[in-house]
């Protein structure tokens, strides 16, 4: 940001004698005249660092906002992990019973080949069937238990994410407090030289028709 002009306060006498010469007259409206244009600048000055920090504290809140809304879709993402972790534990005791009652078929189909001859190429054929069963059933199970492993993995990984959010959230609020303090800071400073301006002005314009007359 630029520096800001000096300006020199001159206290003038408006009510005179007409004895008072002209040129110092002329000198002192010159005076005022560069008193009113600095005061301008300085305005201008206050006004372009105000916008500059009005932008500032908008960019920081649209910042914490968008963190804000990640850190929803996190929580929600997690909560349907678990969700799906408990499907699939479900799911894994459902084919334990299943497992289970296929090896109890197999032991009694066992014993009724041996009892049973003529039974014994169905019993065979239901035989290899209930075991190509139980492999797949196997199969499944450790496949389940992978996927709740690669659950658990992405749990952490989420909760490192928000961890991470959560450390961003945060510098960005304390970077938006500070903006909110320097737009605070402009704001008054621009109010008092809009109005050292507008006085200024004021008081020229005044000393420049008592000239011409």
């Amino acid at each position: 940001m630029k520096k800001l002009r000096n300006i020199t306060v001159i206290s003038i006498l408006l009510l005179g004698s007409h004895a008072i010469a002209k040129t110092n007259t002329e000198q002192s409206i010159s005076q005022l005249k560069t008193n009113a244009e600095n005061s301008e600048a300085n305005h201008k000055q206050y006004q372009d660092n105000l916008d500059i920090v009005n932008k500032n504290v908008d960019q920081a809140d649209k910042a914490v906002k968008e963190l804000q809304k990640m850190k929803k879709q996190l929580i929600s993402n997690t909560q349907n992990v678990d969700k799906n972790k408990k499907a699939l534990g479900e799911m894994g005791k459902e084919i334990d019973q299943m497992k289970l009652k296929e090896q109890e078929k197999v032991a009694k189909e066992d014993k009724q080949i041996d009892d049973v001859r003529k039974l014994l190429e169905k019993l065979e054929a239901n035989k290899k069937k209930r075991q190509e069963n139980l492999q797949a059933y196997g199969q499944m199970k450790v496949q389940l238990e992978q996927e709740q492993k690669d659950w658990d993995t992405q749990v952490l990984q989420m909760a490192t994410l928000q961890k991470q959010l959560d450390e961003k959230e945060k510098k960005a609020q304390v970077e938006k407090t500070n903006w909110q303090a320097k737009r605070k800071d402009y704001e008054s400073e621009t109010q008092k030289w809009g109005s050292k301006a507008q006085s200024s002005r004021d008081t020229y314009n005044k000393m420049s028709k008592l000239s011409e007359q």
